[in-house]
């Protein structure tokens, strides 16, 4: 149980939430359950688009959501960046209401979460367990040093069945080019009813944007665990996460490059739309990512559309009345054939 873990949670012991987290579903209590009061349409710029011809049987499909939420610390810290922003938008209660909207009316299999500050997580599996009546657990994995925030993967267990899990660190000391507190995450799932097996990738590299050189590093790294952690060569991969890197960078081109051995996966972009963004980077830019191993068995049946730069500019800073964060969510649903 989620309360036990964070019993146990102290600040002033950071050994401890440097380890990866299992939890189980909160038990509903009436007096913290959330009703959302859906706002008028919000998100008439998105759009869910069908990429396969004939729908999968349900039971051999899974949607999974990628999702910046914008840690509250990391805001305070850089709260200068959102000068032109109204404060109340701003302020934690009223984002997380904003990301539990989005996040139940998206309702998702898988969550896979960056930015995501270790004390706001288990209340927001709480809430999102009694909407969707949902058995929601999750893995988190927080950042290396001092951190507060890291990558999350929330999902639904009473479809998805967790095989194994693993935490990578994408620091070394003893590499100059690893000397960040960027992680991730890996996870086995297997679909309880069709019996199909998956992993998932979920990760938050480098922001600096004059460091691909360290954001290569880094990738380089996750691949590495990622191929010994894979075991099978067949087993499909979804990787995803806060990339910090535009669509025709070094990073991009390292991860999306046919491989030269038969065990390194071959990765392939999910496209969200043409000339689309997902966060404003002195610009409106893509810098979040889905993307699946190259192979016949799982296909992408629809994609949550993002927004065109054009309707990003007119939409204007984010968060806002309606967002919660400073990204937009991807989502896509899988299916196997």
């Amino acid at each position: 149980m989620y309360r036990g873990a964070l019993r146990k949670l102290n600040m002033s012991s950071n050994s401890y939430i440097s380890q990866t987290v299992v939890c189980k579903r909160a038990r509903s209590q009436r007096s913290m359950t959330f009703q959302p009061k859906m706002e008028p349409r919000y998100d008439f710029n998105r759009k869910w688009k069908r990429t396969l011809k004939e729908p999968c049987r349900t039971q051999a499909c899974f949607k999974l959501l990628c999702y910046n939420v914008l840690a509250q610390d990391l805001l305070t810290e850089h709260i200068f960046l959102y000068e032109k922003i109204d404060q109340q938008f701003l302020r934690w209660h009223k984002r997380l209401m904003n990301l539990q909207q989005e996040l139940m009316k998206l309702d998702a299999d898988i969550m896979c979460l960056q930015e995501m500050q270790y004390d706001h997580l288990p209340i927001l599996v709480q809430q999102l367990s009694v909407y969707s009546k949902k058995r929601l657990e999750y893995l988190f994995k927080k950042k290396t040093g001092y951190r507060t925030d890291g990558c999350a993967i929330i999902y639904d267990s009473s479809k998805l069945q967790l095989l194994k899990q693993q935490s990578v660190e994408l620091y070394d000391q003893k590499l100059p080019l690893l000397d960040r507190a960027n992680v991730a995450q890996l996870a086995k799932f297997k679909l309880k009813h069709a019996g199909k097996e998956f992993i998932v990738a979920n990760t938050h590299l480098l922001f600096n944007p004059r460091r691909d050189d360290v954001r290569c590093a880094q990738l380089a790294r996750l691949l590495k665990e990622l191929c010994e952690f894979r075991e099978d060569t067949a087993t499909p991969i979804v990787i995803m996460g806060d990339f910090n890197s535009m669509p025709n960078s070094t990073p991009i081109e390292l991860i999306t490059k046919e491989p030269t051995d038969d065990t390194t996966p071959h990765f392939e972009a999910i496209d969200f739309g043409k000339f689309t963004a997902s966060t404003y980077q002195n610009d409106w830019v893509t810098v979040d990512y889905m993307m699946r191993s190259k192979c016949p068995q799982l296909q992408v049946q629809s994609v949550y559309q993002l927004p065109t730069i054009n309707s990003c500019a007119n939409v204007g800073p984010i968060p806002n009345r309606f967002l919660g964060s400073d990204h937009y969510v991807l989502g896509a649903v899988f299916a196997f054939a």
